[in-house]
């Protein structure tokens, strides 16, 4: 997961290292306006992310919504705060959340 700002001196994108996560052929797929999980590769830091826009093939823009550790909920984790807006790829997703979708 990357942020698309920089920060800091060294004035470079931000880069969290996420958890890979095998998808089954099955998966939802997302699309914009759904949020989805993305697990640090710790896997204790957890970041909910709705999907804003579409980067590429399997590459999403979304704005952080929520960031929780353990039972914990924070503003700021590895870096990244709430309402920044980060591109995530699809291996990155564990979860998918669809938007409320007329059918």
């Amino acid at each position: 997961m990357q942020a698309r700002f920089a920060r800091g001196i060294a004035q470079m994108p931000l880069t969290v290292a996420a958890r890979e996560v095998q998808q089954a052929e099955a998966a939802v797929m997302p699309e914009v306006g759904d949020l989805v999980t993305v697990c640090s590769r710790d896997q204790e830091t957890r970041f909910s992310i709705r999907l804003i826009g579409v980067a590429g093939p399997d590459l999403w823009y979304g704005k952080i919504h929520e960031i929780n550790r353990g039972v914990e909920m924070l503003v700021v984790a590895e870096g990244l705060e709430l309402d920044d807006v980060v591109s995530v790829r699809r291996a990155e997703i564990a979860s998918v959340i669809p938007a409320e979708r007329p059918h």
